[in-house]
């Protein structure tokens, strides 16, 4: 069989763990756009897509649809795992619900046999065993997976659960000698939060693990350790002195992403973030003394969020710019299916704000995609009608 992998900036990572399965039924090719898979004429194409990219994705499979013959389309990731039957509607064979490794095989064998079913359902089990080496392509190496706090408006606790797993650290440095060989000198790392590694609360962070994890990279050869950097962050509440000073004795990033996500007491509880204001303020200062800068995630036009929660946030940044060496990454809330937020609508941005955001924007304070957010924000309202 060919097995085409629809590639986009968004999904590289996701398809890593399925390469080696893959590899046992066939050709595995690499598909950057529609007009590769036309050239390759695949048996089988797999998309793997979060919701705000559902518009495109649907109109891609159905142009192929009307040029294929014979082509099956399954599809995997957030939005698939959250609405199924919307996906089946749209023109995809198959569907698999949540984690795919425990499926995969099972899949595979019935598209062999042309028994493919429409619903795939993977559970959250162990961490799943892959190896970068099965890749054609390298990426961050996966910490954890699962959040324990289900934050209303994200849909990492309800794809792969409020346990946290983490990948022993064996298999971690395992992976980094992986990485060596394929002539990578750095390292980085996938989790919700970065800090909760082998944490037995999800929050407080086991500080002799993470030496171990640094120390033993750097023992294989591992020149650079990005930690808490993108595509990770930390938790303000998991920033302890003891932590980032080993942070800033073995890392080589500068800069480490802080989930702040609101200035106000009201809306941090309402959302289920599980920390406060002051864990905002103590990370960032913490990380300054060791001589971070902090990328300060915030989200605008939450639902219930009032004029006053705004104000609160905005008072919260122009504190943090006064006070500390830090950068906002700003966000307009989406209401993502398989969240409890998933019919919310978003609160309307005043004018006001968007002028300040703006404002920074231009003095090169503030960066994100928070316009773009506030447009898709609408469509997935429609969506979800």
């Amino acid at each position: 069989m060919r097995l085409a992998f629809r590639l986009s900036r968004y999904n590289r990572y996701s398809f890593i763990p399925l390469f080696g399965f893959a590899r046992r039924f066939g050709e595995t090719l690499l598909c950057n756009s529609a007009h590769d898979i036309l050239e390759c004429s695949p048996h089988l194409v797999f998309y793997s897509f979060m919701s705000p990219h559902a518009p495109d994705v649907y109109s891609e499979v159905s142009r192929l649809r009307g040029m294929l013959k014979g082509t099956l389309f399954v599809a995997g990731g957030p939005h698939p795992t959250a609405l199924p039957n919307e996906v089946i509607e749209e023109g995809f064979d198959s569907v698999v619900v949540g984690e795919g490794e425990g499926v995969f095989v099972k899949l595979l064998e019935d598209a062999t046999k042309g028994r493919l079913k429409p619903v795939y359902r993977g559970s959250a089990g162990d961490f799943p065993l892959y190896s970068l080496a099965d890749s054609p392509y390298t990426g961050p190496v996966e910490l954890v997976r699962g959040c324990p706090f289900g934050c209303r408006y994200c849909q990492v606790s309800y794809m792969f659960g409020r346990r946290p797993r983490c990948r022993p650290l064996e298999q971690v440095l395992s992976e980094a000698e992986v990485l060596l060989e394929r002539g990578r000198r750095f390292v980085r790392f996938i989790a919700p939060n970065a800090l909760s590694y082998m944490s037995e609360d999800g929050v407080s962070p086991n500080v002799e693990v993470l030496r171990s994890l640094f120390s033993g990279l750097k023992a294989l050869g591992v020149e650079q350790i990005f930690f808490g950097s993108f595509p990770s962050e930390v938790r303000p509440d998991s920033v302890t002195p003891e932590v980032v000073e080993l942070m800033a004795q073995f890392c080589s990033n500068r800069r480490v992403v802080v989930g702040a996500q609101s200035g106000s007491p009201r809306m941090l509880e309402l959302m289920g973030r599980g920390h406060g204001v002051e864990d905002v303020k103590r990370a960032v200062e913490i990380l300054n003394s060791f001589g971070f800068e902090v990328s300060l995630d915030f989200i605008f036009g939450l639902p219930g969020e009032t004029e006053r929660d705004m104000e609160l946030t905005l008072a919260l940044i122009e504190e943090l710019y006064g006070r500390f060496r830090v950068r906002v990454h700003a966000h307009s809330f989406l209401p993502l299916p398989g969240t409890p937020w998933a019919k919310a609508s978003p609160a309307p941005i005043p004018k006001w704000v968007k002028r300040r955001l703006h404002m920074w924007e231009r003095q090169g304070l503030l960066d994100g995609n928070w316009v773009q957010q506030e447009r898709m924000g609408r469509v997935l309202c429609r969506m979800s009608a």
